[in-house]
């Protein structure tokens, strides 16, 4: 069989039991990625047998669909960031967020001597980062399962998770950049462009994007998040990167221009391939007595800084007890983000697999347990 046809054997093979694991998974009651993930582990074997063209073209394939995806949660993120907002969501944010960047940091410190193949500094900023994330398109799904998502609870978890993920996004692009030692061709300034450029011609860009039909709306704001995904690669960081904060900007530049609406079907299709690769890279042959010591303190060091940090900040900001503990279940969710993030990490270097390993098992843990302890929340409240 020729690799051609061998890359659309297992194309179409991979897509088939990707959505057909999420929806075993979202029938169980949890989000879809988490059966896609498993799905990966699974397949892992077969996988290994491919050519190494077949491969490659699978993973760029994955990669781009990861590139929709983020522009689609970067501009998802926007409409969460407005002022007024920020303004009531303030004090608990900053709870959900220093706290466990806080913790992340130590563990990190910790963590070092055994798993920073790239040197300390970079892996105490990922890492930090990496603990403070929540995911907010998997947030957004569950406020809308439970008719939460214009509710004034919805509102602050999505205001809150805003700036967590745009404070850990913004400490990847440090972690990246520290990679190249900080010097004066430092690819910060790059993102910077990324943000202000855009922001800058928004007026023009918006009036005219907005008068194209929409599959060629469509169109250019692929081109937008490929060629931002291109500068940070060149610039020496994850194109990821670039794509995410391509689609902030434009979301709320242009808060006219849907932009997430228009880029999540394309995102949809090839981003459940992205996740089956992910489990892919997770190694259970090498979990050993130390490896299960280190997931367990990573899965208790980012509930306890999340949760915790999430409840004290909301019980800063006058929040009364229940409301502050279902707060901070909502922003203990991890997902799709946190396993996008980690594998950044690994590509970058940052990381190592065996950590990688204890992130992906904590990204599905924090997942899996919010939807149990919202529900448990809620019969409390009801006095069942």
């Amino acid at each position: 069989m020729s690799e051609p046809a061998v890359l659309l054997a297992v194309l179409a093979g991979l897509l088939g039991l990707a959505r057909f694991a999420g929806s075993v998974a979202a029938r169980l009651g949890q989000p879809a990625v988490l059966g896609e993930i498993l799905c990966g582990v699974a397949v892992a074997p077969a996988l290994r047998l491919l050519p190494a063209r077949v491969d490659g073209t699978l993973t760029a394939i994955a990669q781009f669909g990861l590139l929709l995806f983020l522009f689609a949660a970067g501009a998802h993120l926007a409409p969460a960031l407005t002022r007024g907002g920020l303004k009531s969501a303030v004090v608990p944010a900053l709870g959900a967020t220093l706290v466990p960047l806080g913790l992340g940091a130590v563990l990190a410190m910790w963590l070092a001597r055994r798993h920073a193949p790239a040197g300390t500094g970079p892996f105490v900023v990922f890492v930090a980062a990496a603990i403070a994330v929540t995911a907010l398109p998997v947030l957004a799904r569950i406020l809308a399962e439970r008719g939460l998502l214009d509710a004034v609870a919805g509102r602050r978890a999505l205001t809150a998770a805003a700036v967590s993920d745009v404070a850990a996004w913004a400490l990847l692009a440090v972690a990246a950049a520290s990679l190249h030692g900080w010097s004066a061709a430092s690819p910060l300034p790059v993102v910077v462009a990324l943000a202000v450029v855009p922001w800058l011609a928004r007026g023009r860009f918006g009036r005219w994007v907005a008068r194209l039909p929409r599959p060629s709306a469509t169109v250019v704001l692929v081109v937008v998040a490929c060629a931002a995904a291109a500068v940070t690669e060149v610039a020496g960081l994850h194109p990821a990167i670039g794509a995410f904060f391509a689609g902030a900007v434009l979301g709320h530049a242009v808060p006219a221009l849907d932009a997430a609406a228009l880029v999540t079907p394309a995102g949809s299709l090839l981003a459940p391939l992205y996740f089956v690769l992910v489990g892919r890279a997770v190694d259970l042959g090498r979990l050993d007595a130390a490896l299960a010591a280190d997931i367990a303190v990573v899965v208790a060091v980012a509930v306890a800084g999340k949760c915790g940090g999430a409840y004290l900040g909301a019980r800063l900001g006058g929040i009364a007890p229940h409301p502050a503990a279902v707060f901070a279940a909502l922003m203990n969710t991890r997902g799709v983000t946190e396993l996008v993030f980690v594998g950044i990490g690994l590509g970058l270097g940052v990381i190592d697999g065996a950590l990688y390993t204890a992130m992906v098992v904590m990204a599905l843990v924090t997942t899996a347990m919010t939807g149990p302890l919202l529900t448990r929340l809620s019969r409390q409240r009801e006095g069942v």
